[in-house]
């Protein structure tokens, strides 16, 4: 019997596994996502491969329950990877997306070109438990031309645009539409919202660092005649600091 070279063993476990690879399914990619966030974030119905798949991502609540996203579609290039560097586009289901969103992650940084998020307004009171009991409601769609996050910092801006705002606490839905701006200045985030219409009125300011944490405040008062069907809501954000106004500190 004709015996078999290690040079052709080592290739042909070579040219196995990189198939094994090629063909592997879109839920490994769950599995990693689950696991590095520590089943915060999953990806739920997962189709297709690890390279070219859709899924619909979720965000674990406190509770327990997911919070969906729309059905997001991916394309990983697998040549880039020879040059050290991992980079992808993404495509949302049922968004107006002019052109996919790109990843592009190196050792250095991280960098997001054509970013377009939309997410449920409930993912507020995930971030800030203050916001909890209004149990807010609408859509909110981030937007950036280019922002990265390197071993300088932060760099580039985002908008986030929160339309239909509504809570359980008001009988007033919606309560109006927010623009919130995201400026990253170096180890700093700087956050600034605004309202775009509405009978509640929201304006505030802040930043974010690792060294400082988060440092946000912002005054909520009502739309003339809106008093009494929002008096609920504006006792709920923060203590009343001027008359008809409220103020809503958040400092971490």
């Amino acid at each position: 019997m004709k015996r078999i070279s290690k040079g052709t063993l080592a290739l042909f476990i070579l040219v196995f596994a990189g198939g094994l690879l090629v063909s592997a399914p879109a839920a490994l990619l769950g599995t990693v996502v689950a696991s590095a966030s520590k089943g915060q974030f999953v990806l739920a119905n997962t189709a297709g491969t690890l390279w070219r798949g859709t899924a619909i991502p979720a965000i674990r609540q406190r509770s327990g329950n997911l919070l969906p996203m729309e059905k997001l579609g991916w394309d990983i290039d697998v040549w880039a990877l020879f040059g050290g560097k991992l980079q992808a586009s993404l495509r949302w289901d049922h968004v107006d997306q002019a052109q996919p969103m790109l990843v592009s992650v190196t050792y250095s940084q991280i960098e997001l070109r054509n970013a377009l998020l939309p997410v449920h307004a409930g993912i507020l009171g995930e971030l800030v438990p203050l916001l909890q009991p209004a149990q807010l409601s609408g859509q909110i769609l981030v937007k950036s031309n280019v922002f990265t996050l390197g071993k300088a910092g932060l760099s580039g801006v985002a908008v986030a645009d929160w339309a239909e705002a509504g809570s359980v606490l008001s009988a007033v839905n919606p309560l109006g539409n927010y623009r919130v701006r995201l400026s990253g200045a170096g180890e700093r985030l700087d956050v600034s919202l605004e309202t775009l219409a509405g009978a509640l009125l929201l304006e505030g300011s802040g930043s974010f660092s690792r060294s400082n944490g988060m440092k946000f405040q912002a005054s909520a008062r009502a739309a003339e005649g809106k008093q009494d069907s929002l008096r609920e809501l504006l006792n709920n954000l923060g203590p009343e600091t001027a008359p008809g106004v409220h103020t809503l500190a958040l400092m971490r």
